[in-house]
Formats: C-alpha cells, structure tokens, sequence
C-alpha cells in the first residue's frame, strides 16, 4: 500500500497539469476574449480536451526533469 501512495505522489507534476493547469487555461480561453483572437471554430470539450493534453505534456516534461516552472 506504501508503495502505490508513493508512486500516486510522485507523478504529482502529471496530477497538476490534467487536473489543475488544463482547466484553467480552458476556462482562461473560454471566458476571456483570448477565444475571439484565435477564431478556432471549437466546442467547449475539445477546449477541455485540447488544454487537458497540454497540461498532461507539461506534466510529463515537469515530471521527467524535475522541475515544476
């Protein structure tokens, strides 16, 4: 049990980018009028999608060279 609660913990870099930082940024686009700059013809789960992906490659790259910023 020790071990997978320590494995969880040490892709929290991964956590923070699907769960955290991909939201925000598609709330950021859908709520602001960033969306009106870019004219991408997108609903709002690809957004979700699209941001959710960024966020999971951001964390894989914060994950892999151990930094977070």
């Amino acid at each position: 049990m020790k071990n997978v609660v320590t494995q969880i913990l040490m892709m929290m870099p991964i956590w923070f980018g699907i769960a955290f930082l991909g939201p925000v940024l598609a709330e950021i686009y859908l709520r602001t009028p960033v969306g009106a700059y870019l004219a991408l013809d997108l609903t709002s789960a690809q957004v979700y999608a699209a941001c959710m992906s960024f966020g999971g490659i951001y964390g894989l790259v914060a994950w892999r060279l151990g930094r977070w910023i």
